[in-house]
């Protein structure tokens, strides 16, 4: 079945977003010497098109842009930041998308949380503030643009975007017509002008992007934990334990190493901790994740 002009008008606002956002996140990723993916051919995913990314539980979600470290076109690399993007025409609508991306990208944060990936939202439209703020509280950076940054990209071709629910077909149905009639020229000045109309709030957004990407390991914090676990019904044998400690008992090199914990903190006040049952483990894992990097 066809669709209908609202949806395809819909996926014509989405193109021109993914392609106006793509070029404006590109100096980060060259800055970074990462990986910028999108939509489209890729050697690395054979004949798939779609960006999709598996978390821990075995569900697999489709993303719009993600920045790899040593990835290529060929290799899919470690995640360092995940981004969606998406617009709505009535705030009705944004609440439910603004739960869709979150829970694409939190369970992938959670997934990779060793390389601790930025995650963003590029949303525009009709949002309502809860919506947004239902991102940023799960630790999702947002920019929002209005809806009248979309209208007066699509102007400049006079593609109105200024329909309502009761606008009727025919009207948007010549909306969708005049994009397909401007051809690649004139696709191209409303994608132009949907970055200028951006900037300044987008600019705001690959600050933060930045900020992540640019984050030094400030310290690492080492927690060996020794002895037998003592486990007490009530706090008053809690209490009587503790006091019945003998100072050999006190002395952390005599005794057993249980686990070791460590947390390692960022210049940008991340934080990521890991517990290991051996010495080598966390050795092992120092080395793999944060040696030279």
């Amino acid at each position: 079945m066809a669709n209908s002009p609202s949806h395809a008008l819909g996926q014509i606002v989405g193109y021109a977003m993914e392609q106006a956002f793509f070029e404006m996140l590109v100096p980060a990723a060259n800055e970074f010497s990462l990986f910028l993916d999108r939509q489209g051919p890729r050697a690395a995913r054979g004949t798939k098109k779609k960006v999709t990314w598996t978390d821990d539980r075995g569900n697999k979600h489709d993303l719009d842009f993600v920045l790899e470290r040593d990835g290529s076109a060929g290799v899919v690399g470690l995640p360092a930041a995940f981004i969606e993007s998406a617009w709505r025409r009535y705030t009705k609508h944004s609440v439910n998308k603004a739960g869709e991306i979150a829970n694409s990208l939190v369970p992938l944060r959670r997934t990779h949380r060793h390389e601790r990936p930025f995650l963003g939202a590029i949303v525009a439209g009709e949002w309502t503030q809860g919506g947004v703020a239902q991102m940023e509280s799960q630790g999702i950076s947002v920019v929002h643009l209005p809806l009248s940054t979309l209208v007066d990209a699509f102007a400049v071709e006079n593609v109105d975007l200024t329909f309502g629910e009761d606008t009727e077909t025919e009207y948007l149905a010549a909306q969708v017509s005049k994009w397909n009639d401007i051809g690649p020229d004139g696709r191209t000045n409303i994608i132009e002008a949907l970055r200028r109309g951006a900037d300044s709030q987008f600019e705001l957004f690959v600050e933060r992007l930045r900020e992540h990407l640019s984050r030094k390991v400030q310290s690492v914090r080492i927690l060996p934990l020794r002895g037998a676990t003592r486990t007490a019904a009530s706090v008053a044998e809690a209490l009587s334990i503790l006091s019945s400690l003998t100072s050999a008992e006190s002395s952390p090199e005599d005794l057993e190493l249980l686990r070791i914990e460590v947390q390692v903190h960022y210049s940008n006040t991340d934080k990521i901790e890991a517990s290991f049952s051996a010495l080598s483990e966390a050795i092992l894992w120092l080395e793999q994740n944060y040696l030279d990097k």
